[in-house]
């Protein structure tokens, strides 16, 4: 359960009302350095460390819920999607990217989001090299995999690793309910939220 640094209970949807406009500024800053993006777990570092916010809760548990929010007010804007710009370690795009229907295959995903990336750098100001800038994939896709330096948020370049195996698939999640707090949490000896015993 996510709370602020006195140790005070925040409920789930008052986090998001919060974290969401932090990720959004974020978000607004990676899309004014040409190249840039910024992973799922570096983005809600820097929204929980700027509102004051923060959650033990894994990052997959929660961060889809803020981009969902980033996207739909990108959308009312008018504005090309900024949720693109983040993605997972694997630097791929989740599989609920706003800007594609939903079951849609990761190659097309990817190339969407992609572009939705380029249109982010235009729109919002990056510096452009003469071309006008490309779309760039950022995870290998399943047929040719692409070995190129990665540009982060801080603008450093690091070079990607030499092994272009996919990952293999996240085991599911098992959850269950803690009998004290009530939360939906991951199966495991005790609470993360409060800490008592949960059911066997």
């Amino acid at each position: 359960m996510p709370e602020l640094a006195n140790g005070q209970y925040v409920s789930q949807a008052d986090a998001v009302r919060q974290w969401w406009p932090a990720a959004r500024e974020v978000l607004l800053e990676t899309a004014r350095d040409y190249g840039a993006w910024i992973t799922y777990q570096d983005l809600s570092e820097r929204i929980q460390s700027s509102t004051g916010i923060t959650t033990r809760q894994p990052v997959e548990e929660w961060i889809d819920r803020v981009l969902g929010r980033v996207g739909a007010d990108a959308v009312e804007r008018g504005e090309p999607q900024l949720t693109s710009l983040c993605v997972t370690a694997e630097r791929r795009i989740g599989s609920d990217y706003p800007g594609v229907p939903a079951g849609t295959d990761e190659r097309t995903r990817e190339r969407v989001a992609a572009e939705d990336r380029l249109a982010c750098y235009r729109h919002f100001g990056a510096t452009m090299p003469a071309d006008g800038g490309n779309p760039v994939v950022l995870a290998p896709l399943p047929e040719r995999a692409q070995r190129q330096p990665r540009r982060t948020a801080s603008g450093g370049a690091t070079r990607s690793r030499a092994s272009t195996a996919a990952a293999p698939p996240a085991p599911a999640l098992r959850e269950t309910t803690c009998l004290n707090c009530f939360m939906v949490v991951p199966v495991a000896a005790t609470c993360r939220d409060c800490g008592d015993p949960l059911p066997a």
